[in-house]
């Protein structure tokens, strides 16, 4: 982690200055995106998923203090993940792992996407607002303590139908972080993914592809308040090749959410391994 922890400095202030005129900007986008739609929610929010990840992605080049290696193109994306509905994961070492997957992502993956967020992230001002016309889905905990992950199932339920059919459609991605917290200890190594949170994979017969960035704990520290410190995030890009491997051979059937849980904890951890590694290299050159 860079020197100075929580200590504001001027890549901080930089990014934020920068941030409140994208955060308008998609706002607006987002609310007339939803009235030009004329009532298909869909399109504004495939419209809106569109503007978030241009916006993003702007802000992420005007941050020139922050350097992107092995970002993966539009072909990268395309060679993993196929037009049929899936599961894509991502690893959670910081506040800014969302929004660095939303510049990150390619077009096609994006504008399919649903993410499951924390529900109280919804009740955020204007960024609220934002989350919902991006049509991410809130999770409804029971408790907000570090390794409580007990739902409320009356509240998750309607949560629940809306993610299924959404990916039922088909062609539909859902998104979400495994891990459930934030890693707030060793970003080398992942903790221990919900079991809960692959029911509808396996259900629904869902391969499963993950993202890998580490250095992002570095741009958005835990004990910083914003995000901006000068940065080096490594990317990654994997597949959960055990379980697809399973749908692929029609040997799926056996597999438990807790089964799953493990191949994917390992599959993230081979690519984490990777990028930290290539992480570690670059910052001793």
């Amino acid at each position: 982690m860079p020197k100075g922890g929580g200590q504001l400095t001027r890549g901080n202030y930089a990014f934020a200055l920068a941030a409140v005129p994208v955060g308008l900007a998609l706002f607006s986008s987002c609310k007339a995106f939803h009235l030009a739609s004329f009532g298909n929610r869909r399109r504004g929010e495939r419209w809106s998923l569109y503007a978030c990840r241009l916006l993003l992605r702007t802000l992420l080049r005007c941050s020139f203090w922050l350097t992107i290696e092995d970002e993966p193109s539009e072909a990268d994306w395309d060679a993993l993940i196929p037009d049929e509905s899936c599961v894509v994961i991502i690893n959670h070492a910081s506040q800014f792992d969302g929004f660095f997957f939303g510049a990150m992502a390619s077009r096609n993956v994006m504008a399919r996407a649903k993410s499951l967020m924390i529900a109280k992230a919804f009740k955020m001002p204007l960024a609220g607002t934002i989350f919902k016309c991006l049509g991410h889905q809130p999770v409804h905990f029971l408790r907000d303590e570090a390794g409580k992950f007990s739902v409320d199932k009356e509240k998750q339920a309607p949560v629940n139908a809306k993610i299924r059919a959404h990916v039922a459609a088909g062609g539909g991605v859902l998104t979400f972080c495994p891990e459930g917290q934030i890693n707030r200890k060793d970003p080398t190594k992942c903790m221990a993914h919900r079991r809960g949170s692959f029911q509808l994979a396996i259900d629904l017969k869902l391969p499963v592809y993950g993202f890998t960035a580490f250095g992002t704990h570095d741009f958005w520290p835990h004990d910083c308040a914003l995000p901006g410190k000068r940065a080096t995030v490594v990317c990654g890009l994997y597949a959960v090749d055990e379980w697809n491997a399973k749908l692929a051979d029609g040997t799926a059937g056996a597999v438990t959410t807790a089964d799953l849980a493990l191949m994917s904890q390992a599959a993230m951890q081979k690519s984490l391994d990777a990028v930290a590694a290539k992480h570690a290299k670059l910052a001793a050159a």
